[in-house]
């Protein structure tokens, strides 16, 4: 039975999902669970933590399961460095399977395939979130669908949705046709699943199979993986999980043993139903939106729930004549969506007005998360949450009112607390003002943070080479480039190593060396066995995170006895 859901106080909804819909809601969509048991138990065969060898074998594993099951498959390659890592560069893929539909609009199921830990089995993190969505493409696989499917095991989500962000970045193309997108991650322990979305996307809670309970949740206190990654770009996502496997994930002790594979066919089932829910398409409602006198006005013809994006920044869902722009030009977008995810958006431009929020000795209200700062102090927070909520506490309920807060120099009036927003990479600002009833200011709060880039640009950082043909010799070529700066972006500098040995001179060793900003120090060496052809190629590299615009240089070097070659490579931010 579906409870109603109160939005005051909750920035993250949490649906428990008593069980799966009946028989007839689903019709011949039927999970195994015998079969997703037995390929939880094939993937813990595979070591898939970060450098091990084991995972390509994993990966294949998993584009052998999508091909069965009548994928179109593909692999996303990439790697991710850090010279703190051992080893300080890895590689990794995404395997994508496709389930083209008789539209251009798509549906993602994702689930992540690393773990976070070597020697640990990882089942329910996330071998079981795997074999689940792989179950998921094989009972749909005989129905006619309308949207395209995209079955995704991530790479890199141990290491911080390193394979989401990238797929995201690598296909920008992809993403005004994702309809919705939906995690499995740690589904398979205890006997009842959760799911989480954004007060933004409440509309995919009412394409699941209707057989849940909602309750709301705190948004920071929320299970955190790939949907995060979706949410920073936008994109309407649901995570389904449970918590009873928090005591074992990362451990010895996560087997496949140990879960609940009927839990793990309800979910496929679950999925299932959704997507079918998701294909019936249609229009999404139309909205009227206008700027006046500073304050955002907006309209739909169905009180469909409008979500606010000022500048990039979704403010999350408000009501129409919330909110008013500070002083200068602004882009504002009202977007809704239809009962199968139709997505309508409305765009205008709008000036602001002058406002100053008032400040007052002492406080009644309190920003929970935050802390006390003055303007233009550098921020003390750093948040690396695709959505963050505007929470306050009262610490007088009774004589307040009303409570206004500030993003950014957006007033947004009657703020709820919790409200959910989705920032854009950067510095941001949040006040909260606490009134009374004659409207007296009873007590303010400010916090400064700041958000980190869910973007990440990979760089050729050059190439190094030692040749032994003819007698050994040192390259170096290193490469330039100019961008503009963009607060919080991050740089994956890559520099291959090519050693060639031809078996015609005798090295010790041939050396690889990165000297990036900031001290960092990566290294390769490569030895040599007489007689034998050792010839390798590797990458090194290291982050780089820029505070601000100007020039960054890396030096990269190779080595061979007393032969030496060396080049730097420079990024220009302006």
């Amino acid at each position: 039975m579906r409870q109603s859901l109160i939005l005051r106080g909750a920035a993250v909804l949490l649906v428990v999902l008593a069980g799966i819909a009946p028989a007839a809601a689903l019709d011949d969509h039927t999970a195994d669970p015998a079969r997703i048991e037995e390929m939880t138990y094939d993937l813990c065969t595979f070591e898939r933590a970060l450098g091990s060898k084991e995972r390509t074998a994993a990966a294949t594993y998993i584009a052998t399961a999508m091909e069965e099951r009548g994928l179109s498959v593909s692999t996303g390659r990439f790697a991710y460095t850090n010279c703190y890592f051992d080893p300080p560069l890895a590689l990794s893929s995404n395997i994508i399977g496709v389930r083209e539909g008789a539209t251009d609009r798509i549906v993602v199921i994702s689930a992540h395939y690393d773990t976070a830990v070597p020697e640990t089995p990882g089942a329910d993190d996330n071998a079981a979130g795997v074999a689940t969505m792989l179950e998921v493409a094989r009972i749909l696989n005989a129905t006619p669908l309308n949207r395209t499917v995209y079955f995704i095991a991530f790479g890199g989500e141990e290491t911080g949705l390193d394979g989401s962000r990238r797929w995201l970045a690598d296909n920008p193309d992809l993403h005004d046709r994702i309809v919705a997108a939906i995690n499995l991650d740690c589904i398979a322990s205890g006997d009842r699943l959760l799911a989480t979305t954004l007060p933004q996307h409440r509309w995919i809670l009412d394409v699941l199979p209707p057989c849940i309970e909602e309750t709301p949740a705190r948004l920071l206190d929320a299970a955190r993986g790939d949907e995060h990654a979706f949410r920073a770009a936008g994109i309407p996502t649901i995570r389904l999980y449970e918590r009873d496997s928090h005591a074992i994930i990362h451990t010895a002790d996560d087997r496949p043993e140990r879960l609940n594979y009927t839990l793990a066919a309800e979910c496929a089932e679950i999925v299932a139903g959704t997507v079918v829910g998701l294909d019936a398409g249609g229009d999404g409602p139309g909205i009227d939106l206008s700027v006046e006198n500073g304050t955002v006005i907006f309209t739909t013809l169905n009180d469909a729930p409008i979500e606010v994006i000022v500048d990039g920044t979704s403010l999350g869902v408000l009501p129409s004549g919330s909110v008013t722009l500070p002083k200068g030009p602004h882009v504002v977008q009202a977007v809704t969506y239809g009962p199968t995810g139709a997505k309508a958006v409305a765009t205008v431009m709008g000036e602001g007005v002058e406002i100053v929020p008032p400040t007052v000795s002492g406080s009644a209200v309190t920003i929970p998360w935050g802390g006390k700062t003055e303007p233009g102090e550098d921020p003390p927070i750093h948040l690396t949450f695709a959505a963050v909520p505007l929470s306050y506490r009262l610490d007088r309920p009774e004589e307040v009112a009303r409570v206004d807060g500030y993003f950014d120099g957006i007033l947004i009036r009657d703020l709820e607390d919790g409200q959910a927003v989705i920032p854009t990479p950067g510095p941001h600002s949040f006040t909260v003002v606490a009134y009374g009833p004659d409207g007296a200011v009873l007590g303010t709060d400010r916090a400064d943070f700041s958000i980190s880039s869910y973007g990440m640009v990979e760089l050729d950082g050059g190439i190094l080479q030692v040749d032994e043909t003819g007698g050994a010799t040192c390259l170096a070529s290193a490469q330039t480039y100019t961008r503009t700066y963009t607060p919080s972006e991050r740089y994956l500098i890559v520099v291959g190593c090519d050693y060639r040995d031809t078996a015609d001179a005798f090295l010790r060793a041939a050396e690889f060396r990165v000297d990036g900003p900031g001290g960092q120090k990566c290294e390769r060496r490569f030895f040599d066995v007489p007689v034998l052809n050792d010839s390798r190629r590797e990458e090194i590299g290291f982050w780089l995170e820029p505070e601000g615009p100007g020039t960054y240089h890396w030096t990269i070097s190779c080595s061979e006895g007393d032969g030496r070659a060396a080049e730097t490579g420079s990024l220009i931010l302006s």
